[in-house]
């Protein structure tokens, strides 16, 4: 264990052997100190180093050992502290981002389920209008029959069962984009 006083004025004249010998005595044991508040070794580390580093750069001088060795310990706690805030700071901003983004897919999402209940709606409306083949071949479609089976339910050709389906979708699709252009979708 070094003697501090006999290095102090060595580190307060930036000696460079001293700050070495300050840092192999007293490093682990800030460590540790920090890391009791912080409660991670890395961060503390960092906390250390950015000490030692900022004291080194500023002009900061000590009459005693027991002087630099409080300004070390209190400017730690310190800093540790401030660690600890921005890091809850950081917590908070990160969670108001995820809520705003949550929010966000709801309104996506809400929107979308609106907009794609009200196509649904508009179909139903316009097969309402169909002749009523045409109706019957899109509605038993829609629930999954193949053309074969309409065909068979309904007494027709398959080829019927074709022809009509084709002429009401495209039925179908004109009077949802004609009402598309009216809403601006």
């Amino acid at each position: 264990m070094v003697n501090l006083e006999s290095i102090l004025p060595g580190i307060n004249g930036k000696d460079e052997r001293c700050w070495e010998q300050l840092y192999n005595s007293c490093y682990a044991a800030m460590c540790v100190y920090v890391e009791s508040i912080v409660k991670d070794m890395d961060c503390a580390k960092d906390i250390v180093q950015d000490l030692l580093v900022n004291l080194w750069h500023s002009n900061v001088q000590f009459a005693s050992s027991k002087e630099l060795m409080g300004y070390l310990y209190k400017s730690l706690y310190h800093n540790s502290l401030l660690y600890i805030r921005n890091k809850k700071k950081r917590a908070a901003i990160l969670d108001k981002i995820d809520k705003e983004k949550e929010e966000e897919d709801f309104a996506a999402d809400f929107l979308l389920d609106t907009v794609q209940e009200e196509i649904v709606r508009l179909l139903y409306m316009h097969i309402g209008d169909l002749p009523r083949m045409r109706k019957q071949i899109i509605k038993l479609s829609i629930s999954g029959f193949s053309g074969k089976e309409i065909a068979e339910k309904l007494g027709i050709s398959v080829n019927t069962v074709k022809v009509q389906k084709n002429k009401s979708i495209k039925y179908l699709r004109d009077r949802l984009m004609h009402r598309g252009r009216e809403l601006d979708l």
